[in-house]
């Protein structure tokens, strides 16, 4: 954060001006005023900050009416970042804020490194919604022209293919944005995908007063209205729509049977990249262990060789050996065969284990080639 960086502080409590302007004086331009009407009369006179840190009740106008005004149509601070700063944690308080088109929210009393963290990440929102009002615009050309003359079923519909070959959370975000865009919808999309939660609006991305509002209404049922907005909670997604079109009831109907479509959807899908994901990560497990397979089988091999060319040689060594022993024993020929043939026995017997331990390489063998063929895309194994 550079020295260009400029914040308007509008707040009327002078100990906490003095908070403010101990915390942020090390990072940016801090400019104090003590009530909206003060900050508006320098933004007129052509003023032009990058971000604005509203106390909520300020005398005469307070921090949300302010606010409102600020990101109004006709107004040039719109995209303009607002941090809200209030004494309220509550959902209510939030919501106000985020209604009156706010970014994020701080409680007092705070300690000046949450408020140094807050202005960074503000100043990263602003550049990633420029960034996106780019995008944004581009897609309304695309949406326009893919979806014309299409019927809101063929809006599902068309969402349904695109998500198919989605490949993470922020593409099956940005293709629900696009059906909000279609009805004329504003709101926000977050996705959970295993560890990965990722929030979405066409103002940015993680914003985290959206955050906010979305994590307070996830445990608020699967569909849950509350004024003019409506969310849809599903397991790995929530979808917020902030201008629920009441004075419609009928189109309203639709719209709410549409997304609830389109969110069920969207959740089949991220809960298959989940699994995908589970397949990849068993598959290389597997192509570990036969990593080892191979190793241990190449080393039994290598053993077992020498050991069957020692038992050959061994064998020979122990007749020489009997046979010059006889001689010197002086054993009659019947006593002889006797004591030959019964260490012949026991050496067939131990030739006939190191026999089985060949069988029972092939067999391993056979087991790594039919393990090796699953982990292979599209592979099957030899039931032979």
């Amino acid at each position: 954060m550079n020295e260009a960086f400029i914040v308007f502080s509008v707040e009327d409590e002078p100990m906490m001006q003095d908070v403010i302007q101990t915390a942020l004086a090390d990072c940016c331009q801090l400019n104090a005023f003590t009530s909206a009407e003060a900050c508006r009369t320098a933004l007129q006179g052509g003023a032009r900050p990058n971000l604005f840190l509203l106390d909520v009740g300020l005398p005469g106008m307070n921090g949300y009416e302010f606010c409102q005004w600020l990101k109004s149509d006709e107004s040039e601070f719109r995209d303009t970042p607002v941090i809200f700063v209030s004494g309220h944690d509550t959902i209510d308080a939030r919501l106000t804020g985020y209604a009156a088109g706010g970014e994020d929210f701080i409680v007092k009393p705070f300690v000046p490194a949450e408020l140094l963290e807050k202005v960074r990440v503000s100043k990263q929102i602003a550049v990633q919604k420029k960034a996106l009002h780019a995008q944004a615009a581009a897609a309304n050309q695309m949406t326009t022209l893919v979806m014309t003359n299409m019927a809101e079923s063929g809006v599902i519909l068309h969402f349904l293919r695109q998500i198919a070959a989605a490949t993470s959370g922020a593409m099956v975000a940005a293709a629900m944005l696009q059906v909000l865009g279609y009805f004329q919808l504003k709101g926000a999309v977050q996705t959970r995908l295993g560890e990965i939660c990722h929030t979405q609006s066409l103002e940015g991305i993680d914003l985290p007063l959206e955050v906010s509002v979305i994590s307070h209404a996830r445990d608020m049922g699967r569909i849950f209205e509350f004024r003019n907005r409506c969310v849809f909670n599903f397991g790995r997604i929530t979808v917020l729509v902030n201008n629920m079109p009441l004075d419609d009831p009928e189109f309203c109907g639709r719209i709410r049977d549409h997304l609830a479509v389109a969110a069920d959807g969207a959740d089949n899908r991220l809960q298959a990249l989940e699994v995908e994901a589970l397949h990849r990560r068993d598959q290389q497990g597997v192509a570990a262990a036969l990593d080892n397979i191979r190793t241990t089988l190449g080393s039994f091999g290598e053993i077992h060789q020498k050991n069957i060319v020692q038992s050959s040689n061994l064998r020979y060594e122990l007749d020489q050996e009997i046979a010059t022993a006889f001689v010197k024993l002086g054993l009659s020929g019947g006593q002889e065969d006797f004591i030959a043939d019964l260490i012949h026995r026991y050496i067939d017997r131990f030739t006939a284990i190191f026999d089985r331990g060949d069988e029972e390489r092939r067999m391993l063998e056979g087991l790594d080639r039919q393990l090796g063929a699953l982990v292979q895309p599209g592979g099957t194994a030899d039931a032979g």
